[in-house]
C-alpha cells in the first residue's frame, strides 16, 4: 500500500514537473521572437529620411511610432525639445537614423540593448540625486498589466524616499488591453526597471516628464510616463515632453 502512495506521488510530481515545462519554453520563445522582431525593424532600410527641421525629441517619437519600436528617453534639456534639427540621409537603416540623430546631441547617447532604443544622457545617470538612479533592492511583478505595474514601481520607490510612504492612484482601466508583464529584478535602478517593463510589452515609449533641474524631488505629475505605442498617444508624448521643458524654463525667469 505505501509503495502504491509513494508512486502516485510520484506521478504528480513528474506531472507538475511536465507541465511548467512547457510554459516556460513558451516564454522562452516569446522574447526570441520579441527581439528578433526588433532587431529586424532596427535594420529596416529607409529610402529617404529628413529631419526637416524637427527637434531630437520629435523625430525619435516619429520613428518610434512608425517603426514601432519600443523607446526609453531618460532626459530631455531644452534644446533636445526645441532645438531644429538639420540633417537628411538616404538609403538608412532605421538604427542608422537614430544614431546620426543622437549625435547631433553631443550630450545624448542611443542604445539598442535589451529590446530597446534607449535614449538617454551620461552624466544623468552618474548624477546620485536623479531619482531615476535610485536603487529598488526587489521588485517583483507577475502578470500585471503595464499601468499597473508602473505604479508598483513609483509605490517601490516613494517607499525608498519616505519609508513607509502610502501611494495612491487611478487605474487606466482597459489602456493596455489583455497584455501583461512580469518583472523580477534585484537591486536595479529606476530607470533599468522602466526600461525592463517598456521592452518586455513590445508595444510601448517611456519618456521622463521632468526637466533635468526637477530630477532630484517628485514633482507633481510624476517622474516619468509609460504611453502604448499607437498612433493616438503620439501627440500626447511630444506635448507633454514640450510643456515640461517650456514650463521649467518659465519657472527660472520668474
Amino acid at each position: 500500500m505505501r509503495h502504491i502512495i509513494w508512486l502516485l506521488a510520484l506521478s504528480v510530481c513528474c506531472l507538475t514537473v511536465v507541465s511548467m515545462r512547457p510554459l516556460k519554453q513558451h516564454a522562452s520563445n516569446t522574447r526570441s521572437a520579441q527581439a528578433s522582431l526588433f532587431e529586424s525593424k532596427l535594420d529596416r532600410r529607409v529610402e529617404h529620411f529628413d529631419a526637416a527641421g524637427r527637434t531630437l525629441v520629435s523625430n525619435v517619437i516619429d520613428l518610434a511610432y512608425e517603426y514601432e519600436l519600443p523607446t526609453g528617453i531618460e532626459y530631455i534639456d531644452h534644446d533636445a525639445a526645441t532645438r531644429p534639427i538639420d540633417l537628411e540621409v538616404r538609403d538608412e537603416s532605421v538604427r542608422g537614423i537614430l544614431v546620426a540623430l543622437v549625435h547631433q546631441a553631443p550630450e545624448y547617447r542611443v542604445s539598442f540593448s535589451d529590446g530597446l532604443v534607449d535614449i538617454y544622457v551620461p552624466k544623468a545617470r552618474d548624477d546620485q540625486s536623479n531619482l531615476l538612479n535610485k536603487i529598488i533592492k526587489n521588485f517583483t511583478v507577475t502578470e500585471m498589466d503595464t499601468h499597473r505595474a508602473d505604479m508598483e514601481l513609483f509605490c517601490a520607490l516613494s517607499r525608498v524616499l519616505v519609508p513607509p510612504a502610502g501611494c495612491f492612484s487611478s487605474i487606466a482601466v482597459g489602456q493596455w488591453g489583455p497584455l501583461k508583464i512580469s518583472i523580477h529584478l534585484q537591486n536595479a535602478k529606476v530607470y533599468e526597471i522602466v526600461n525592463a517593463m517598456v521592452a518586455q510589452n513590445g508595444k510601448a515609449v517611456w519618456t521622463v516628464i521632468a526637466p533635468p533641474a526637477n530630477l532630484s524631488k517628485i514633482p507633481v505629475g510624476g517622474l516619468w510616463h509609460i504611453y502604448p505605442l499607437e498612433p493616438p498617444f503620439k501627440d500626447a508624448v511630444l506635448v507633454k515632453l514640450t510643456s515640461a521643458v517650456g514650463d521649467a524654463r518659465q519657472a527660472t525667469k520668474q
